[in-house]
């Protein structure tokens, strides 16, 4: 129910008197009885007061049904009754309405205007009964003559409630539509049509109106085409403007409804109304509803074309960032193999390799854990960090290309609770991200600061500001939206997929933080912000016993199995160097067969092998020989994961695997119970 704020007095005070005027102008009509009209528009003004304004509304539909009967017909009790029943089926009505036809929105689908129609028959018998029995025990009708009186009251009262109702409601709610100049143009075509068409159907002007031919249906077809072209309101006005031009016309025996007596030509004359009020008002509810159905059709082609623009650059992009970083490396490889360098040359050589190589390690990364988030499979193992300490070091492995670009980076880090519970790697991925975007988008010999600060004893705030590029308006809006640098020059210009915001908001948010950004503009920098719950500072004993694990590093017995010939010979040649001792295989069988000719401490193995799966292999050796194990894959999804771990394996380690992370999977490995 639509509610306005308005003095509940005066509001009442307004709605008696318009009432009252239109049943008596109602009254005006009525020939059966006195008090039974076959037009009564004060039905509509009832349930639009009621649905619009609220049930506070019904003592003005009581003081104006009494006083406009009082003064007609009747005495004290037939107009009380007859109040009480104007009253009941308009609080009965607008109940009817609200409940089950959608209140003020009943004419913005066709089934919801059937259902007010149903709503205002069905109410409008609750007066028709009270009032008719009314007048009939108070001698002002003959009971012999009940059931015209009743017909007449009803079908006045259902047709006022379909006239006049929708088109108060409609114009007093409904949002405000505007013509363009064709469509404004036609509006007026249509309204002076149908003036003229009503004069010559009920006008008396011409001789056609006065022999009473049936052409009404010339009418309906202009009110159709409203429908049919415009909305809802501009529908019920046309309706009204035509019905008025019938109850003149017919009054005064012009038109196609003149009958016999009076009442019967206003009968028939409602009739016919109402059933056209009933079809215009579907079909201009169906087609709003087509408009609306459009609407959303076309916001989600829209989207789809921008999705699918957005998923032709991230290709391309990412084409160029996965092949950019094999160029340097290729003419590296190229270059040791062909000509015979120094040692500073040959570790500049390396060095760059291993930096690309890392480069294109985090590109997949990225794009992993892009999917583990959107899947909502991102699992965190949280634990007593010191922020500062995660800061500092990811200062440090971005200290050469600060370097290179001969940035200042400056930390001010002030906050005294500096400890949260995080996921180490990915909390460090935060930072890690923010960084290398302050980098990238920043100038050569500009400046980069991260800060640390407490807005309150639980929370530590963790800034990074650049002097770089800035954010436009328009792009801070999306800024964090997946595959987004702003324009496409930013693209060819700094590279990348986009996704190190996305990705650092969402682990962000995944550990119960905040991330947002904020900028003056194009050339004024820009400054992020994640902010984190701290938790109290411990110590963790476990640094002191990997440090001492990894002191007592001992030779173990490998088997080693992949089908890939250079991984596995790489690894193979590793491997042997850390002082183990390695058995290769490249398949299932000849892996099953090497494990039954000898003893393995260990087993590396990739996942997907040519006759089988390293995790069947993993789980055949630990039955028969309790091996422990460290699946390699190129698949590192959660589920992967899992079934590594359900096969048996202590370890799974995503390709590429660096030494780093290979000798801390062994010792963790080693370190496991069988």
């Amino acid at each position: 129910m639509h509610s306005r704020r308005f003095s509940t007095l005066p509001l009442v005070g307004v709605v008696t008197v318009l009432y009252f005027i239109a049943g008596k102008l109602g009254l005006k009509l009525a020939f059966l009885n006195a008090s039974a009209s076959p037009v009564w528009p004060p039905t509509g003004i009832a349930l639009a007061a009621l649905v619009v304004l609220g049930y506070r509304t019904w003592p003005a539909i009581f003081f104006g049904a009494f006083l406009v009967n009082l003064t007609t017909a009747g005495n004290l009790a037939t107009s009380f009754g007859i109040a009480a029943g104007n009253t009941l089926e308009a609080v009965c009505g607008a109940w009817l309405i609200v409940r089950f036809a959608g209140g003020t929105r009943a004419f913005d689908r066709a089934q919801d205007v059937f259902k007010f129609t149903l709503a205002v028959m069905a109410s409008a018998i609750i007066s028709a009964i009270l009032g008719v029995t009314s007048l009939a025990l108070g001698g002002f009708a003959d009971w012999a003559n009940y059931g015209a009186i009743w017909i007449t009251w009803w079908l006045g009262n259902v047709t006022g409630g379909l006239m006049f109702a929708p088109l108060i409601i409609l114009w007093f709610v409904a949002p405000s539509r505007r013509w363009n100049r064709a469509e404004a143009l036609e509006v007026i075509l249509l309204g002076l049509l149908l003036l003229a068409l009503g004069e010559i159907v009920f006008g008396g002007w011409f001789p056609i109106s006065a022999k009473n031919y049936p052409i009404v249906f010339i009418c309906g077809a202009i009110v159709i085409w409203t429908a049919f072209r415009f909305t809802q309101r501009e529908t019920a006005t046309g309706i009204f403007i035509l019905s008025a031009l019938a109850i003149w016309g017919t009054r005064h025996n012009f038109g196609p409804f003149v009958m016999e007596t009076e009442n019967q030509s206003l009968l028939i004359m409602q009739s016919s109304t109402a059933v056209l009020i009933i079809t215009a008002m579907a079909l201009a509810a169906g087609m709003a509803e087509r408009r609306r159905a459009e609407a959303v059709i076309e916001e989600q082609k829209k989207a789809v074309e921008a999705a699918n623009r957005t998923k032709d650059n991230f290709l391309a992009m990412l084409s160029h960032e996965l092949r950019t970083p094999l160029t340097p490396v290729i003419a590296a490889l190229e270059m040791l193999k062909t000509e015979p360098l120094d040692t500073s040359e040959s570790e500049a050589a390396l060095a760059m390799i291993r930096r690309n190589v890392d480069l294109e390690s985090q590109l997949i990364d990225d794009l992993l854990d892009l999917t583990r988030i959107t899947t909502d499979k991102l699992q965190l193992q949280l634990e007593s960090l010191d922020a500062h300490r995660a800061i500092s070091n990811v200062a440090e492995m971005c200290a050469s290309e600060i370097g290179v670009k001969n940035l200042r980076l400056s930390l001010d880090l002030r906050a005294d609770n500096h400890h949260a519970a995080a996921d180490a790697p990915k909390f460090q991925q935060i930072i890690w991200n923010l960084l290398k975007n302050a980098i990238k988008f920043t100038g050569e010999n500009g400046s980069i600061t991260i800060s640390s600060s407490n807005q309150s004893s639980q929370s530590l705030t963790i800034g990074v500001t650049d002097t770089g590029i800035g954010i436009e308006p328009e792009i801070m809006k999306r800024i964090f939206n997946r595959f987004e640098q702003g324009d496409r020059s930013f693209q060819r210009r700094f590279g990348g997929l986009g996704l190190g915001l996305t990705i650092s908001k969402s682990l962000a948010e995944a550990h119960g933080g905040t991330l947002i950004a904020e900028s003056e503009g194009r050339g004024r920098g820009a400054r992020f912000f994640f902010t984190i719950k701290t938790v109290p500072a411990h110590e963790r004993a476990a640094q002191s016993t990997t440090a001492s694990s990894k002191s007592r590093r001992r030779s173990l017995r490998i088997l080693l199995v992949d089908d890939h010939p250079d991984t596995t010979a790489a690894l193979e040649r590793l491997l042997t160097r850390r002082g183990h001792t390695v058995a290769a295989a490249h398949d299932m069988r000849s892996a099953m067969e090497t494990a039954e000719r000898g003893q393995f401490d260990l087993l590396i193995s990739d996942v997907g092998l040519p006759d089988g799966s390293g995790l069947e292999l993993m789980t055949h050796l630990r039955a028969t020989s309790g091996i422990r194990g460290i699946a390699i894959s190129g698949f590192g999804m959660n589920g992967d994961v899992e079934k590594s771990m359900q096969a048996g394996f202590s370890e799974h380690l995503v390709k590429p695997v660096n030494l780093e992370k290979l000798e801390a999977a062994i010792e963790h490995a080693m370190s496991v119970s069988s």
